[in-house]
């Protein structure tokens, strides 16, 4: 228990990685694998959740609602139309957290479709598409705990979560849809560890992975996915930036949801680091002008650094660079999205510290760089520059 305790974002990534891995299968249970299967088996349900997705990411939110109520009609009993909700709700009122009465509104969703899959597995405990829908809810809980600091909770909810995780470990070659849970426990079950060794004690319970083939079936889930494909690719690129360091990969993930999906902010914000990453400074500080427009503090976090680290890097301007970077790191950051981009304006602080010959306040930077970084690229640096 004191382990919990005493390294909770350890936990809370762990936590956030089943949450991933639900993502994908709240939408997947959409593909036909058994005779019993209510949802699975209808095409032209699945057509319409495939539109009502779609115009979800377009922030098109009324029509998928609308859509999404219309397969409600049709099954009232079933949990696919609260866990889409749910997810509708979680992406129109982003972050989450700074909308408390949308709160209420995201777990009365997540409870009714939990309730209704549980009767579903009441019924039959086999019954595929229930579990489905149960892993969806479990995980999404389990995130919504660890996002409020509840970590017990959370861990107990994501132990839950698990057995049904594996069932889908064991179908990946029947179901491409699986493709993209599997890649991403395939990955992180061996990558967290090595770049969090003292979560080991913990993970061994957790069934081995395969780095290597865990980015295959990532980018595989890219091609051959039809309801997870938007977020196979969003972590792809988020994979192949945060621990590959292959930024150019990671900019060719980024570019298929943002020709689809312009407006979509996850994806802008997205954009901005990557165009950074790979040297298109003048195109990385458009994306950034763009997400500034949006009031969320999340988004201004995120479009005032990229601002930053682009008059640092690329127009050379250390004095509006330093003004903004400290701005920046000011404000709060989210766990999942940019508090990696706290540590990269530190770093870019830091770079103007030793330019500046302020060796005591670049080694300040670059240690609050170090502690925030989950990047290794950002890592590397720092460590670099603590020598």
């Amino acid at each position: 228990m004191k382990k919990i305790y005493s390294f909770p974002e350890s936990i809370l990534s762990i936590i956030k990685q089943f949450a991933f891995y639900i993502f994908v299968l709240s939408a997947y249970c959409l593909l036909p694998t058994t005779s019993k299967a209510q949802i699975l088996n209808d095409a032209v349900t699945r057509q319409q959740i495939s539109q009502g997705l779609d115009k979800m990411y377009s922030y098109d939110f009324k029509e998928s609602a609308e859509i999404f109520a219309r397969i409600k009609a049709k099954y009232p009993q079933h949990p696919v139309f609260y866990t889409l909700m749910a997810i509708q709700t979680e992406l129109q009122y982003f972050p989450l957290k700074d909308y408390p009465a949308q709160q209420k509104v995201y777990l009365a969703y997540l409870n009714q479709s939990r309730n209704l899959a549980e009767t579903m597995l009441d019924k039959n405990e086999d019954d595929i598409e229930a579990s489905f829908f149960e892993l969806a809810t479990l995980g999404y809980l389990a995130a919504f705990d660890a996002d409020n600091q509840e970590f017990m909770k959370a861990v107990g909810v994501a132990k839950k979560a698990y057995s049904h995780l594996k069932r889908g470990l064991a179908l990946t070659d029947k179901q491409p849809e699986f493709l993209y849970s599997s890649g991403i426990y395939n990955y992180y079950r061996i990558e967290y560890p090595e770049t969090h060794p003292v979560i080991k004690s913990v993970i061994w319970m957790f069934a081995d992975g395969n780095k290597k083939l865990g980015l295959q079936q990532l980018d595989l889930a890219t091609k051959k996915t039809i309801f997870v494909k938007n977020e196979a690719t969003f972590y792809a690129g988020y994979v192949h930036t945060k621990y590959e360091s292959n930024f150019a990969k990671a900019l060719t993930y980024n570019n298929i949801l943002i020709d689809k999906y312009p407006d979509n902010l996850l994806y802008q914000m997205q954009r901005a680091e990557f165009l950074y990453a790979v040297g298109r400074y003048e195109d990385s500080e458009d994306f950034a002008d763009k997400i500034l427009k949006q009031k969320g503090a999340m988004f201004q976090c995120a479009g005032t650094i990229f601002k930053g680290l682009v008059a640092e890097k690329h127009k050379k301007d250390d004095k509006t660079a330093e003004t903004l970077l400290l701005r920046g790191v000011k404000l709060p950051f989210d766990e999942r999205f940019t508090k990696d981009y706290h540590a990269l304006a530190y770093m870019g602080l830091a770079r103007i510290a030793k330019r500046e010959g302020e060796l005591d306040k670049m080694k300040e930077y670059a240690k609050k760089a170090s502690k925030l970084a989950e990047y290794k690229s950002t890592l590397a640096e720092a460590k670099a520059i603590l020598k």
